[in-house]
């Protein structure tokens, strides 16, 4: 092949090409940062300009709802925790005194599991009065005292008619209930201190790392419940990944009560931290 000929075939090897240059796409572009002055905040305090932002997010309220629980179990460890002092000064300075049982029952519930059995002790005291009371016993002390059996009781001296088994504590509040006190309020407020823990760690990072985009609505409906309107909003958004996200948002607005509502297509600005967390602002 002679030169010429290599330069007309390279010339129509270019020629060839450059349609196809031509005809190729051109890479899709998605805005996703929302206009400030037609979007939907259903956060009203939200403000989208420079140096403002997510003052919602700032309302750390979860943080009181914690507070408040941990509040409530250190007063009930303190209220168990005095009694309990109060219980052991009481039992130190009961008095003491010589009884005789008078009466003994059984209080079954058609299984031996459940029966229960009780005796019932009177005492009289050196000015002539007379106390009685029954208490629950276990098997074996139920089989011990008989009636007219003599057993030693403790009582209080400005109380008599408060008294117990000599081998057992004289207390204002039974030692049961004062565990149940101290352990049940904290176990009972751990989840609300890992869910405040978990709510606290999600919004700083929305904070610190979430970033604002542009949505819309696909459906929005209000409702009045409890004197208080609802709002409902289902929207979606596009990232540049092309990738559809939907979410739902629930919120009170009761300043939108009587108002029109957004329709579908209109703009709402959406805090997007990722595929698993993000929020309608």
């Amino acid at each position: 092949m002679t030169r010429q000929s290599a330069l007309k075939a390279a010339d129509s090897a270019q020629t060839a090409l450059a349609p196809a240059e031509q005809s190729a796409p051109a890479a899709v572009s998605v805005a996703i940062d929302p206009d400030p002055q037609t979007v939907f905040l259903l956060h009203p305090e939200y403000e989208l300009l420079p140096g403002k932002g997510r003052s919602h997010l700032a309302r750390r309220t979860h943080l009181y709802v914690a507070v408040a629980a941990v509040a409530v179990c250190l007063l009930f460890i303190a209220l168990a925790i005095y009694q309990a002092e109060e219980n052991t000064a009481l039992d130190a300075r009961s008095g003491r005194a010589l009884a005789e049982v008078v009466a003994r029952r059984v209080e079954a519930h058609g299984r031996e599991l459940h029966r229960r059995w009780f005796i019932t002790y009177q005492f009289s005291l050196p000015d002539g009065r007379t106390f009685s009371r029954e208490v629950s016993v276990d098997a074996a002390e139920y089989d011990f005292y008989f009636i007219g059996s003599r057993l030693e009781v403790k009582f209080l001296p400005d109380q008599p008619e408060k008294s117990t088994l000599i081998n057992r504590r004289l207390e204002a509040v039974e030692g049961e209930l004062l565990w149940l006190m101290a352990t049940v309020p904290p176990i009972l407020s751990l989840p609300i201190l890992l869910w405040a823990l978990a709510r606290n760690i999600l919004l700083t990072q929305y904070e610190r790392h979430g970033v604002v985009v542009r949505g819309e609505v696909v459906e929005c409906t209000g409702e009045e419940r409890a004197s208080r309107y609802h709002v409902r909003l289902r929207y979606q958004f596009i990232l540049p990944d092309l990738k559809v996200r939907r979410g739902t948002a629930h919120f009170v607005r009761d300043d939108l009560r009587g108002a029109k509502l957004p329709e579908k297509g209109a703009q709402v600005a959406v805090l997007y931290l990722n595929d698993w967390f993000y929020r309608l602002l």
